[in-house]
């Protein structure tokens, strides 16, 4: 590779039009186009690699196997994660180191053009997909192409039980959709996630945790424990992987399918929900380390919070909040989020302060007499803060609920 990028020019010409085109249909970039490849004395690598593939497949041969644009999808992955490492997102916050990703961890490749018209039959009349370079794979076609779709892109993805392909479809024609649904008490709905019960909602529904990962676990331990006895690559130890690599399959997919049907549940009769906004990644962050006169490391509970983070992340909330917002915009409904700060401290119907520890599950307020479980005292109060956040004043906390509350109640009290 250094014979490649050993001498690299500060600018390179383009050899043919390119193939995006605007709106007239005349192609964006053009033969004789000069682009740099060096700005600010720093190399761009993604361009410089994307225009001297076809020098890497003279020096490995293999490469030559491969599409030219599944190649390039690579490069651009690539580029990607670096990005994604250097330049913070939009809440400041930045990914991973990138690492070295081996052949056997490589899931998945990209055609970034695929269309309708790779899609055929072959001669039994089975449906196959043509993949370049490839040619005719043929695969199980159970969702068609809506009419007036177009294939864009399609991705070959190895799972533990075979391959799939996913399909990107677009269809220009098709507004965009954005729900302006103004919540009332009668179309809303307040819910608490927790892992004593996984839903608690404003209207008295306790909808109890699945855990799958923890029904499976001792399963899912012994096979775990076979496979560490095994000698690394051999065929005993392949097979128990990929039955250790199907168990997890299958905990996803039940978690993932019995999410579904909760959010479709709770849109059944709902038109909008409130929830609130937890920061999942600081819900399992490991405890800060406790340190004594004398330098040594102190107890501080991270056994104990090994246990709850396991069964956080076998809740999933984060991925549950994403199926949320994804049925949200196939209904045309709408979720709403709140500050999750004081939701378990604070009684809903007069945001009396009522400090409880986690161990304490009943709520009782001295203030207004309110005496209920603490996870529906929390829905209630979720949507009460919702509800006050839509009709004109900047509430999405208790808190500034809280100063509201006190502003009104001494404009009442002569």
């Amino acid at each position: 590779m250094d014979r490649i990028y050993q001498n690299i020019p500060e600018f390179r010409v383009q050899t043919r039009d390119g193939r995006k085109k605007d709106n007239n249909g005349n192609p964006i970039t053009k033969k004789g186009d000069k682009h740099p490849n060096i700005v600010n004395g720093y190399v761009l690598w993604e361009t410089v690699q994307l225009a001297n593939l076809g020098q890497t497949k003279q020096l490995f041969p293999e490469y030559k196997s491969m599409h030219s644009q599944v190649l390039q999808d690579v490069i651009q992955r690539v580029q990607t994660t670096m990005d994604n490492f250097i330049k913070p997102d939009k809440n400041g916050k930045t990914s991973g180191r990138p690492k070295f990703k081996g052949k056997h961890y490589y899931n998945s490749f990209s055609y970034p053009q695929l269309s309708n018209t790779n899609i055929v039959k072959n001669a039994n009349g089975r449906y196959c997909i043509n993949l370049p370079k490839i040619g005719l794979v043929p695969f199980v076609f159970n969702r068609p192409i809506p009419e007036g779709f177009k294939v864009k892109a399609g991705t070959v993805i190895r799972a533990a039980d075979g391959l799939y392909i996913s399909l990107t479809i677009e269809d220009q024609t098709v507004p965009l959709r954005r729900a302006e649904i103004q919540p009332t008490e009668d179309n809303s709905i307040g819910i608490d996630l927790g892992l004593l019960h996984y839903i608690v909602t404003s209207d008295g529904e306790f909808i109890e945790v699945p855990r799958f990962f923890r029904k499976s676990e001792h399963r899912l331990s012994k096979l775990q424990v076979r496979l560490a006895k095994k000698q690394k690559h051999s065929k005993t130890w392949k097979v128990l992987k990929r039955k250790i690599a199907k168990l997890h399959q299958l905990i996803a997919r039940q978690r993932l399918d019995w999410q579904f049907k909760l959010a479709y549940h709770l849109f059944s009769d709902y038109q909008v929900i409130f929830l609130e906004d937890l920061q999942i990644a600081n819900l399992v962050r490991r405890c800060r380390a406790k340190l004594g006169d004398n330098g040594q490391f102190l107890p501080n509970g991270q056994s104990a919070k090994s246990g709850l983070n396991k069964s956080l992340q076998d809740a999933a909330f984060g991925q549950f909040v994403q199926v949320l917002e994804y049925v949200v915009w196939k209904l045309g409904k709408r979720i709403i989020k709140v500050d999750p700060k004081g939701t378990s401290q604070n009684c809903w119907e007069c945001l009396n302060k009522v400090s409880k520890s986690l161990s304490e599950r009943w709520h009782s307020c001295s203030r207004c007499g309110q005496e209920l479980d603490r996870d529906y005292n929390s829905a209630l109060l979720i949507q009460k803060i919702g509800l006050l956040s839509t009709q004109g004043e900047d509430i999405t906390s208790v808190k500034t609920a809280v100063r509201v509350s006190q502003a009104e109640e001494s404009r009442v009290v002569p």
